[in-house]
Protein backbone atom coordinates (compact mmCIF):
# COMPACT_ATOMS: atom_id res chain seq x y z
CA UNK A 1 0.00 0.00 0.00
CA UNK A 2 1.51 3.14 -1.01
CA UNK A 3 2.34 6.01 2.16
CA UNK A 4 0.28 8.86 2.06
CA UNK A 5 1.93 12.36 3.00
CA UNK A 6 -0.14 14.61 4.56
CA UNK A 7 0.29 18.92 4.36
CA UNK A 8 -2.07 21.38 6.45
CA UNK A 9 -2.57 24.71 4.31
CA UNK A 10 -2.40 27.22 7.35
CA UNK A 11 -1.31 26.89 10.53
CA UNK A 12 -4.86 26.75 11.75
CA UNK A 13 -5.08 23.49 9.85
CA UNK A 14 -2.39 22.40 11.82
CA UNK A 15 -4.02 22.89 15.14
CA UNK A 16 -6.94 21.03 13.62
CA UNK A 17 -4.94 18.17 12.32
CA UNK A 18 -3.65 17.79 15.97
CA UNK A 19 -7.09 17.00 17.24
CA UNK A 20 -7.31 14.10 14.44
CA UNK A 21 -11.44 13.84 14.72
CA UNK A 22 -12.82 14.30 11.59
CA UNK A 23 -11.50 13.78 8.31
CA UNK A 24 -14.06 14.67 4.64
CA UNK A 25 -12.12 13.00 1.69
CA UNK A 26 -13.17 14.17 -1.48
CA UNK A 27 -13.27 11.54 -4.60
CA UNK A 28 -13.30 12.53 -7.89
CA UNK A 29 -15.24 11.51 -10.74
CA UNK A 30 -13.09 11.38 -14.26
CA UNK A 31 -9.86 11.47 -12.58
CA UNK A 32 -7.55 8.68 -13.66
CA UNK A 33 -5.83 9.54 -9.82
CA UNK A 34 -8.74 8.00 -7.62
CA UNK A 35 -7.95 4.69 -8.79
CA UNK A 36 -9.02 1.53 -6.56
CA UNK A 37 -5.82 1.23 -5.25
CA UNK A 38 -5.59 4.85 -4.55
CA UNK A 39 -8.25 5.40 -2.63
CA UNK A 40 -8.09 2.18 -0.40
CA UNK A 41 -4.70 3.88 0.42
CA UNK A 42 -6.37 7.04 1.39
CA UNK A 43 -8.61 5.89 3.40
CA UNK A 44 -6.82 3.18 4.89
CA UNK A 45 -4.68 5.85 6.02
CA UNK A 46 -7.23 8.58 7.32
CA UNK A 47 -9.05 5.57 9.04
CA UNK A 48 -5.96 4.79 11.19
CA UNK A 49 -5.34 8.76 12.23
CA UNK A 50 -8.55 10.20 12.46
CA UNK A 51 -11.10 9.69 14.91
CA UNK A 52 -14.13 9.39 12.39
CA UNK A 53 -13.78 9.26 8.30
CA UNK A 54 -16.50 10.23 6.06
CA UNK A 55 -16.37 10.59 1.83
CA UNK A 56 -17.81 13.14 -0.47
CA UNK A 57 -18.32 12.72 -4.14
CA UNK A 58 -19.71 14.21 -6.49
CA UNK A 59 -23.22 14.79 -7.68
CA UNK A 60 -24.24 13.48 -11.04
CA UNK A 61 -26.07 16.84 -11.96
CA UNK A 62 -23.33 18.93 -11.37
CA UNK A 63 -20.89 16.80 -13.02
CA UNK A 64 -22.92 17.11 -16.22
CA UNK A 65 -22.40 20.99 -15.98
CA UNK A 66 -18.84 20.69 -16.31
CA UNK A 67 -18.56 18.28 -19.19
CA UNK A 68 -21.07 21.15 -20.93
CA UNK A 69 -18.86 23.69 -19.57
CA UNK A 70 -15.91 21.59 -21.53
CA UNK A 71 -17.81 21.08 -24.96
CA UNK A 72 -20.63 17.85 -24.21
CA UNK A 73 -24.01 17.92 -25.35
CA UNK A 74 -26.24 18.27 -23.11
CA UNK A 75 -27.74 14.55 -23.02
CA UNK A 76 -24.29 13.07 -23.54
CA UNK A 77 -22.77 14.72 -20.52
CA UNK A 78 -25.89 13.62 -18.58
CA UNK A 79 -25.71 10.06 -19.40
CA UNK A 80 -21.91 10.11 -18.91
CA UNK A 81 -22.04 12.12 -15.48
CA UNK A 82 -24.47 9.53 -14.03
CA UNK A 83 -22.15 6.30 -15.10
CA UNK A 84 -19.02 8.11 -13.50
CA UNK A 85 -20.97 9.43 -10.23
CA UNK A 86 -22.06 6.02 -9.81
CA UNK A 87 -19.04 4.14 -10.34
CA UNK A 88 -16.97 6.18 -8.40
CA UNK A 89 -19.29 5.75 -5.28
CA UNK A 90 -19.11 1.85 -6.24
CA UNK A 91 -15.46 2.82 -6.44
CA UNK A 92 -15.33 3.86 -2.82
CA UNK A 93 -17.38 1.05 -1.79
CA UNK A 94 -14.87 -1.51 -3.46
CA UNK A 95 -12.13 0.25 -1.29
CA UNK A 96 -13.47 0.31 1.93
CA UNK A 97 -14.68 -3.59 1.47
CA UNK A 98 -10.91 -4.57 0.81
CA UNK A 99 -9.72 -2.75 4.04
CA UNK A 100 -12.43 -4.63 6.28
CA UNK A 101 -14.72 -1.56 6.83
CA UNK A 102 -17.97 -2.73 8.09
CA UNK A 103 -21.63 -1.00 6.61
CA UNK A 104 -22.18 2.28 8.26
CA UNK A 105 -18.10 3.11 9.52
CA UNK A 106 -17.99 5.31 6.97
CA UNK A 107 -20.32 7.45 5.55
CA UNK A 108 -20.16 7.70 1.27
CA UNK A 109 -22.35 10.76 0.42
CA UNK A 110 -22.96 13.22 -2.11
CA UNK A 111 -23.85 16.94 -2.30
CA UNK A 112 -27.36 15.12 -3.55
CA UNK A 113 -27.99 13.17 -0.35
CA UNK A 114 -27.78 16.49 2.02
CA UNK A 115 -30.83 18.03 0.53
CA UNK A 116 -33.01 18.76 3.54
CA UNK A 117 -29.69 19.61 5.78
CA UNK A 118 -30.13 22.56 7.44
CA UNK A 119 -26.81 23.62 7.52
CA UNK A 120 -25.74 22.84 3.73
CA UNK A 121 -28.50 24.37 2.80
CA UNK A 122 -28.06 28.09 4.52
CA UNK A 123 -24.09 27.64 3.50
CA UNK A 124 -24.99 26.61 -0.45
CA UNK A 125 -27.64 29.39 -0.24
CA UNK A 126 -24.70 32.12 1.12
CA UNK A 127 -22.88 30.87 -1.76
CA UNK A 128 -24.94 31.62 -4.63
CA UNK A 129 -25.64 34.66 -2.85
CA UNK A 130 -22.19 36.20 -2.53
CA UNK A 131 -22.28 35.10 -6.80
CA UNK A 132 -25.08 37.26 -7.55
CA UNK A 133 -23.93 39.84 -4.99
CA UNK A 134 -20.12 40.52 -4.53
CA UNK A 135 -18.52 40.86 -8.13
CA UNK A 136 -14.99 40.21 -6.61
CA UNK A 137 -16.73 36.95 -5.07
CA UNK A 138 -18.39 36.38 -8.68
CA UNK A 139 -15.44 36.93 -10.94
CA UNK A 140 -13.38 34.54 -8.48
CA UNK A 141 -16.06 31.81 -9.02
CA UNK A 142 -15.63 32.67 -13.01
CA UNK A 143 -11.86 31.79 -12.56
CA UNK A 144 -12.39 28.93 -10.30
CA UNK A 145 -14.53 26.97 -13.06
CA UNK A 146 -12.48 28.46 -15.88
CA UNK A 147 -9.31 26.42 -14.78
CA UNK A 148 -11.56 22.97 -14.51
CA UNK A 149 -13.15 23.29 -17.84
CA UNK A 150 -10.04 24.40 -19.66
CA UNK A 151 -9.12 27.81 -19.14
CA UNK A 152 -10.31 31.18 -19.98
CA UNK A 153 -10.78 30.16 -24.03
CA UNK A 154 -13.96 28.74 -22.93
CA UNK A 155 -16.96 31.49 -23.22
CA UNK A 156 -18.96 32.69 -20.45
CA UNK A 157 -22.01 30.94 -21.09
CA UNK A 158 -20.12 27.74 -20.74
CA UNK A 159 -18.16 28.18 -17.37
CA UNK A 160 -21.13 29.54 -15.97
CA UNK A 161 -22.76 25.50 -16.58
CA UNK A 162 -20.09 24.46 -14.25
CA UNK A 163 -20.76 26.89 -11.58
CA UNK A 164 -23.10 24.24 -9.79
CA UNK A 165 -20.22 22.40 -9.03
CA UNK A 166 -18.26 24.91 -7.51
CA UNK A 167 -21.57 26.11 -5.31
CA UNK A 168 -22.31 22.27 -4.36
CA UNK A 169 -18.57 22.01 -3.12
CA UNK A 170 -18.14 25.28 -1.43
CA UNK A 171 -19.72 24.44 1.64
CA UNK A 172 -18.08 21.19 2.56
CA UNK A 173 -15.08 23.37 1.90
CA UNK A 174 -16.03 25.70 4.39
CA UNK A 175 -17.96 24.30 7.32
CA UNK A 176 -18.18 20.21 7.16
CA UNK A 177 -18.62 20.51 11.26
CA UNK A 178 -21.87 22.49 10.81
CA UNK A 179 -23.18 20.26 7.85
CA UNK A 180 -22.12 16.54 9.52
CA UNK A 181 -22.37 18.13 13.28
CA UNK A 182 -18.60 17.06 14.21
CA UNK A 183 -16.64 19.22 16.17
CA UNK A 184 -14.35 20.01 13.65
CA UNK A 185 -13.02 18.42 10.22
CA UNK A 186 -10.09 18.59 7.65
CA UNK A 187 -11.45 18.24 3.75
CA UNK A 188 -8.28 15.96 2.31
CA UNK A 189 -8.00 16.33 -1.34
CA UNK A 190 -4.71 15.59 -3.12
CA UNK A 191 -4.22 19.28 -4.08
CA UNK A 192 -5.88 22.40 -3.32
CA UNK A 193 -8.99 22.84 -5.34
CA UNK A 194 -9.83 26.22 -7.01
CA UNK A 195 -10.22 28.92 -4.71
CA UNK A 196 -9.10 27.24 -1.82
CA UNK A 197 -5.88 28.94 -1.33
CA UNK A 198 -7.53 32.40 -1.16
CA UNK A 199 -10.80 31.33 1.19
CA UNK A 200 -7.48 30.44 3.35
CA UNK A 201 -5.53 33.55 2.93
CA UNK A 202 -8.84 35.89 4.27
CA UNK A 203 -8.63 37.51 1.04
CA UNK A 204 -12.36 36.62 -0.30
CA UNK A 205 -15.70 37.70 1.40
CA UNK A 206 -16.34 34.01 2.90
CA UNK A 207 -14.21 32.20 5.04
CA UNK A 208 -13.68 29.13 6.35
CA UNK A 209 -15.08 28.18 9.68
CA UNK A 210 -12.41 28.00 12.47
CA UNK A 211 -13.41 24.68 12.70
CA UNK A 212 -12.78 23.55 9.41
CA UNK A 213 -9.83 23.35 8.16
CA UNK A 214 -8.08 21.94 4.50
CA UNK A 215 -5.28 18.93 3.97
CA UNK A 216 -3.39 17.81 1.16
CA UNK A 217 -2.98 14.25 1.00
CA UNK A 218 -0.93 12.94 -1.68
CA UNK A 219 0.50 9.31 -2.03
CA UNK A 220 4.53 8.56 -2.10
Amino acid sequence: MNAVAARPLTGRCSGIFEGREHALFGVSALNGFFSRGAVTALLGWGLSVFGRVDVLVPGAGELAGTLVARGWDPVRASAKARAAAGNTRNRVGRALSDLGVGAGDVTVFSWDDLAGNVGYERLRGEVESLYTGDRQFGEECMLAVAAVVGGAEADRSRREAALPFLFAELPLVLDTPAILGVGSSLFCYPRPMPMVDRLYAGTLPVAPSPRQGFLVTRLT
